[in-house]
């Protein structure tokens, strides 16, 4: 695959300012439900390294989105230079996708917000919103949901399949490879009793590009 033509990102990387971060934080507090409670949604690393404090964490489903490695990642998973594939929720009609709600600690809340925010915010790439999950316990709850944001400059959208493994096999940022990340998000998924073919196959291109 030495000669595979890699796509790059349409536009440079480039953070938000602090007080958009701020702003949008506020924006979803300023909606939390009756109870009071602050729930989160993990379907990426969330699931396997979430960087907050919580009461609860359960399995759960979100309906309505899947996800997929439709976006560039210039710094968590890769450089300017060599970006690598994130992870985002795309609005599928019929899709679902398995994670983990956690329920955030009300003693810590303001700290654990804005680590929250600092680490899935930080280009604008996701749009949190409050959407509906289906605990493993059967019970429904509303829980803040990153989803994408497909306006954005780091939205890569689809891509095939050997194009994403040359990318996600050369890329290493902040919180360490791409591949890991891959890798790690099967295993959490794996913890809940869900498989995705198309991760499955990418994760052994990746492989044997790195062989």
């Amino acid at each position: 695959m030495d000669d595979l033509a890699i796509p790059e990102p349409r536009e440079p990387y480039q953070e938000i300012s602090e007080q958009a971060r701020r702003d949008c934080r506020d924006r979803i507090v300023a909606e939390i439900p009756a109870n009071g409670e602050i729930w989160v949604f993990g379907f990426g690393s969330l699931m396997w390294n979430p960087c907050f404090s919580h009461t609860a964490s359960h399995p759960a489903t979100l309906s309505g989105y899947q996800r997929k490695f439709h976006i560039w990642t210039a710094k968590a998973r890769g450089t300017p230079e060599k970006p690598g594939l994130g992870l985002c929720l795309e609005p599928v009609p019929d899709g679902e996708c398995r994670g983990v709600a956690y329920r955030l600690d009300p003693a810590t809340l303001e700290q654990d917000l804005n680590a929250l925010w600092y680490r899935e915010m930080t280009t604008g790439i996701y749009n949190p919103i409050w959407h509906s999950l289906r605990l493993e316990t059967g019970a429904e709850i509303e829980a803040v949901t990153f989803v994408v944001n497909p306006n954005n400059r780091q939205y890569a959208g689809p891509i095939p399949i050997a194009q994403m493994a040359a990318i996600i096999a050369r890329a290493r940022g902040e919180y360490g490879s791409c591949r890991d990340y891959l890798a790690h998000t099967i295993d959490g998924m794996a913890a809940l009793g869900v498989s995705d073919v198309e991760l499955d196959d990418l994760l052994e291109l990746v492989d044997e590009i790195l062989a």
